[in-house]
């Protein structure tokens, strides 16, 4: 059985593109992510993976009081 290091979750993380961008309360860009752990590790505000994806799935409104939207790959890479 293979140890994960830190190197080989971000090369598999860097793989899976789902593109979204978080809306703060008055529906402002707030940032763009290529993935729920890029948003995780990135953002000063403290999400969690999890909450991410139950709100992209509309499992819930929002997390920490943010709204996260999918978006396409190519509008991704124009905020890119």
């Amino acid at each position: 059985m293979t140890t994960w290091t830190d190197e080989m979750k971000e090369s598999v993380s860097k793989q899976r593109l789902n593109p979204f961008l978080v809306l703060d309360y008055i529906n402002e860009i707030v940032g763009v992510y290529r993935n729920s752990k890029q948003c995780e590790r990135e953002s000063e505000f403290g999400f969690s993976s999890l909450g991410i994806r139950q709100a992209l799935n509309k499992i819930h409104k929002s997390h920490k009081g943010f709204r996260f939207e999918k978006i396409s790959i190519e509008l991704y890479k124009e905020y890119r």
